[in-house]
């Protein structure tokens, strides 16, 4: 009877040990049929730390999704390339210090940023106005300084019955004098409109409203003189 129980015990265990054992070897045979062109694919390569730095191959990384990306793209999704103009005037608007460097590198450039036109005209005006007071004065100067050393060199005099010799030396000293200060009118015109367009563009970014209201309320402060409050009258600006 022992033996007949035992003989069941076993071909039930083997009912079900191999239907498994069956399973798994099918799937190992499967996995051992995928061909090496595929499992190539399908591998993931492999780069060693000490040939590549991780800063590399993050780039490298990064420039091949982007150069397998956009052949893909069509053109309303790629990236537009934009001009210089675009770049100066468009970008980063309104960049104060943009502003700065435009009116340096350019007269009234910084004003042309700023969308300030009619200042552009006024601008180029003093300008104008300095190099023909340059021009001017250079002429007389030297118009003077010649008669001048004429006359010490013993040459008649340009503007006999004019000016004597102390005469053409103050003229001389004196056109001498205004041709200088243009020069210093000129940069001095430069930086005003450099640092005009400079503030002009930071106060674009300010948020100024039309409603500010000013009124008188009253007011009670604390008196030290005697234990009740002074009365008074408090003004009170309001911007929103």
């Amino acid at each position: 009877m022992t033996g007949f129980r035992a003989g069941v015990y076993l071909s039930m265990k083997n009912k079900i040990f191999l239907p498994i054992f069956f399973l798994l070897a099918a799937l190992a045979n499967s996995s051992a049929q995928v061909p090496d062109s595929v499992r190539n694919a399908l591998q993931v390569p492999v780069f060693q730390r000490d040939t590549l730095p991780a800063d590399s191959l993050t780039a490298l990384s990064d420039t091949a999704v982007v150069a397998s990306i956009l052949p893909v793209l069509p053109d309303s999704l790629k990236p537009k390339k934009h001009g210089l103009v675009h770049r100066i005037f468009k970008t980063d608007y309104p960049n104060p210090k943009k502003a700065a460097y435009l009116s340096l590198a350019f007269p009234a450039g910084g004003q042309l940023y700023n969308r300030r036109w009619w200042k552009v005209p006024i601008i180029w005006g003093g300008y104008a106005a300095l190099i023909v007071a340059v021009d001017y004065n250079t002429k007389g100067y030297k118009t003077f300084r010649d008669a001048y050393l004429a006359v010490r060199r013993g040459e008649p005099n340009p503007f006999q019955g004019t000016y004597d010799v102390g005469d053409l030396k103050t003229k001389r000293d004196a056109f001498d004098k205004n041709k200088q200060l243009s020069y210093i009118g000129i940069f001095g015109l430069h930086l005003i409109q450099t640092a005009e367009a400079f503030v002009d563009c930071h106060l674009k970014t300010f948020d100024v409203s039309d409603d500010i209201s000013l009124r008188f309320k009253p007011s009670l402060e604390a008196s030290f003189a005697s234990q009740f409050p002074a009365m008074g009258v408090g003004v009170a600006l309001t911007l929103k």
